[in-house]
C-alpha cells in the first residue's frame, strides 16, 4: 500500500451524550424503545447525506466558491458519533457547519443531547477509514467543550463548539451567503462560538427583516409555532435524564437554559411587533 496522504480539511466530531446510559434504560423498559435508539445515530448523518452532495453540490449558499462539487463532504457514522470532512473552502465551512446544526436539531426532537467540535486539520478521510492528527485534535476537544459553562472549571457541555480559526475562516472569507448563514446557525459568548440549534429559527419576522409587509397575525402564529417547538424539546430533554446521574441532569439542565433564552428571545421578538403595530398618539 502506497504511503497516504492526509488532506487538510475542516472536520467535524459529534457524539451522542449519555448513548450508552439510554441504551440501558431501553433495555430495563424504560425511556426510548430500543428501535428508536437504533435509528438515532443516524440522525448525525449517512451515506445517503455524502450522495447528495456528489449529485447536486453544496445545498446551504450553493453558489459559495468552493473546489469540487461536492466539497470532498464525507461523512463516517459509528456507533453514537460521527466524523464529517469537507473541503477548504467557503461552501465547503458553511455546508459542514450545516449539516452539523441540522443534525442537533433532529436529535433535539428525541430529547438527545449532543457534543462535539469543529476545526481545521489534517485527515486522511474515506467512507471507511478515517486517521489524521486534526481528527485527533477534535476528539479530544470535544471533550473539552465549554461554551455556555455557568462554572469556571465547568467542561463537556451539550454542544458543537467551533474552532476560533474556523470562525476567522469564515469572517475573512468574501462569500455573503455564508457569513450571513453563519450568524443564523451559530452563538459567540467571550471567544467562544458554537452551533446553536434555535439560533434564528425564530420565524420569518426575524430573518425576512423590516423591509416588508407583515402580517400581525401571520408572525404571532410564527412565533408560537416556535414556542411549541422549544416546549416539545425541553420536554424530551427532560424525559430522558437520568435523575441518578449528576452528569446527565448539569448537561440537562444546560440545555434547558440554551432553549429558554431562545423562548425569551421569541417573546422579545413578539414586543417588537407589538410595537410596530400600536399606533402612534
Amino acid at each position: 500500500m502506497s504511503d497516504l496522504q492526509p488532506n487538510e480539511k475542516f472536520i467535524a466530531y459529534v457524539d451522542i451524550l449519555g448513548f450508552k446510559s439510554l441504551v440501558r434504560a431501553s433495555e430495563e423498559g424504560q425511556g426510548l424503545p430500543l428501535s428508536e435508539l437504533y435509528e438515532a445515530p443516524s440522525l448525525l448523518g449517512t451515506e445517503v447525506d455524502r450522495k447528495h452532495f456528489q449529485e447536486y453540490g453544496p445545498t446551504t449558499c450553493p453558489e459559495a466558491p468552493r473546489l469540487q462539487k461536492d466539497m470532498d463532504f464525507i461523512i463516517t457514522q459509528a456507533s453514537d458519533c460521527v466524523i464529517v470532512s469537507a473541503e477548504i473552502s467557503p461552501a465547503g465551512v458553511i455546508n459542514l457547519i450545516a449539516h452539523c446544526w441540522k443534525a442537533n436539531i433532529k436529535l433535539l426532537w428525541k430529547g438527545l443531547m449532543c457534543r462535539g467540535y469543529i476545526k481545521q486539520g489534517k485527515i486522511y478521510h474515506t467512507k471507511d477509514r478515517q486517521i489524521g492528527s486534526g481528527l485527533n485534535e477534535a476528539v479530544e476537544r470535544e471533550r473539552q467543550v465549554e461554551f455556555f459553562k455557568t462554572d469556571a472549571d465547568e467542561r463537556g457541555t451539550p454542544f458543537i463548539e467551533i474552532d476560533p480559526e474556523v470562525v476567522a475562516y469564515v469572517k475573512n472569507q468574501p462569500d455573503e451567503c455564508v457569513k450571513k448563514m453563519f450568524s443564523r446557525m451559530v452563538k459567540t459568548e467571550g471567544e467562544l462560538t458554537a452551533v446553536f440549534p434555535i439560533q434564528r429559527l425564530n420565524h420569518s419576522f426575524v430573518i425576512g427583516g423590516m423591509g416588508r409587509s407583515l402580517d400581525r397575525e401571520k408572525e404571532r402564529y410564527s412565533i408560537n409555532a416556535v414556542r411549541g417547538w422549544i416546549d416539545q424539546m425541553k420536554k424530551e430533554v427532560l424525559r430522558h435524564v437520568d435523575p441518578s446521574d449528576s452528569n446527565a441532569v448539569r448537561r440537562g439542565n444546560l440545555c434547558i437554559r440554551m432553549l429558554d433564552a431562545q423562548r425569551m428571545e421569541c417573546d422579545k421578538t413578539e414586543e417588537m411587533l407589538d410595537f410596530l403595530f400600536t399606533p402612534f398618539p
